[in-house]
This record gives structure tokens, C-alpha cells and sequence, in this order.
């Protein structure tokens, strides 16, 4: 994958998740599309290297950068004094982008605005409830998980770094990993469960060898895990919020403690 096709893909599952949850679907499609914008190349590593050189100048984030993309540097709009205000985008598009809705003043190392883009940051948030993210950017921050989560698990068998047989061998090694990268909270004993419920489902495949059987049988692993941990979502959700339109701060994305573990 790369950052074009994940950001597709992202945008794919948060339209579609969106729109049962009763979410716009084309604002759930321009926040998803947006959320990487800002991320440089070499990823997080990239993003540390930056965020070390930039240390003096304040700082960089690749989230913050994606907020300044949208609002400042890609200058479609300029304001009376000619100054640019970026796409236009409205108050519910750049909030459901912003997955850190504070500056890097309340957290220095994960932020989703510069301080010299304050003053519009405040713009887009006025009325909303502080730190508190909106329930599209929920939708948006779990649609990324889903999307580069499966994706990632398919290019790896895909180009030989993963083979499927020895996923048990290494789930000591799998398990430490998500526990520092996403699931800090994460036992042994649910690393173990996720584990045999992944293999247990139908379209897992027990081996891989790159043919074009087993090519065809990969594809039908993605869509039906995708299919699984979105849907997941949207039942813990509809179940606790009820019916209706789940949109802004009238309602928070909840996903199955079971679905997180199997993701991480």
C-alpha cells in the first residue's frame, strides 16, 4: 500500500460505517481522505525526525500539519486581506479530521494544531466540548485502524515478511509489540483468544503460498475482516446510542473490547 491507496481505502470504510451510523457520508470521505495529509515520508520515523530538527521553530506533528495543509498551505481561498484560508472547508469537516482536538501545549507529543494556527483551531471548535473529539472523527479514527490493520496483515503475506503457520509461534513477540504501539492494556490471555477466534473464522487461511488461489482466498480475508470489525462498531454503538442520526458530540463510536484486541 501506499499513502494514496490507504488514505482510499480509509475513506471507503468511513463512508460506509458513516452513513450507517447516520454521519454524512461525503464528510466522513473528506475527513478520512485528509487524515494523513500532513504525515511525511518514513512515517512516524519520519515524524520524529522532523518534530527533532523543527524542536526551535514549533515544532512538527503530523496531525497538526494536516490541520495547517487544509486551512492555510493548500490556498484555494483568501480572505479580505488576501490571506489564505485553505480549502474553506467547513467547521464539521475540519473537526472530524482533527483526531487530537487540543495544541501541543495540553500534550507536546501527540497534538492536532500548531500554536500560530490557534486562532482558526478556535474557530473550528467554538461550541464544542473541550479535548472532547467528534463522533466523526471516531468514526474516522477506527475506520484508519480497520484499514491499514487488515491491509497491513495482507501486504505482509503478500511480499513473504509474515508467515501465516507461525503466527502462534510468535505471538509472545506480536503481543509486546501492540502492547507499546497500540494496546497498552492488552493481556496475554487476550492476544491468546484474539488469536484463536482470527484462525477459527472461515476465510483464514491455514498456509499461503502466493498462488492465485490462494491470491483470491487473501482478498476474501480482507473484505471479511473489514466487514467484521466495522460492523462490530456499528452494533456496540446502535445498541447503547439507539437509532437515529449518531453525529457530532450526541454520541461516541464504541467498539467491542473483543474487535480492539483482535485489530491490535
Amino acid at each position: 500500500r501506499t499513502r494514496l491507496s490507504h488514505s482510499l481505502e480509509c475513506a471507503q470504510v468511513g463512508r460506509e460505517l458513516g452513513a450507517a451510523l447516520g454521519a454524512d457520508p461525503d464528510l466522513m470521505e473528506s475527513a478520512c481522505l485528509a487524515h494523513d495529509l500532513g504525515h511525511p515520508p518514513f512515517g512516524h520515523n519520519g515524524e520524529e525526525a522532523l518534530a527533532k530538527i523543527a524542536e526551535g521553530l514549533g515544532g512538527f506533528e503530523g496531525n497538526a500539519q494536516s490541520f495547517r495543509l487544509l486551512t492555510r498551505i493548500e490556498a484555494k481561498t483568501v480572505d479580505s486581506d488576501g490571506l489564505s484560508v485553505g480549502l474553506n472547508l467547513t467547521r464539521a469537516t475540519l473537526d472530524a479530521a482533527t483526531k487530537y482536538p487540543w495544541s501541543s501545549l495540553e500534550n507536546p507529543r501527540k497534538y492536532g494544531v500548531y500554536e500560530d494556527d490557534q486562532v482558526i483551531f478556535n474557530w473550528v471548535r467554538e461550541s464544542a466540548p473541550e479535548g472532547k473529539t467528534c463522533m466523526e472523527a471516531q468514526i474516522m479514527d477506527w475506520s484508519d485502524d480497520v484499514a491499514y490493520s487488515v491491509h497491513d496483515l495482507e501486504d505482509a503475506l503478500v511480499t513473504g515478511q509474515i508467515d501465516i503457520a507461525h503466527l502462534r509461534k510468535d505471538l509472545s513477540q506480536l503481543h509486546e509489540t501492540a502492547v507499546n504501539d497500540y494496546l497498552a492494556d492488552m493481556t496475554t490471555d487476550e492476544a491468546e483468544t484474539a488469536l484463536d477466534s482470527l484462525m477459527n473464522l472461515s476465510c483464514w487461511p491455514k498456509d499461503f503460498d502466493r498462488s492465485h488461489r490462494h491470491l483470491a482466498q487473501l482478498k476474501d480475508l480482507t473484505s471479511q475482516l473489514i466487514g467484521r470489525f466495522a460492523l462490530a462498531a456499528e452494533r456496540e454503538t446502535r445498541q447503547h446510542f439507539g437509532d437515529g442520526d449518531l453525529v457530532r458530540y450526541s454520541a461516541n463510536l464504541l467498539v467491542p473490547r473483543t474487535q480492539r484486541v483482535e485489530v491490535a
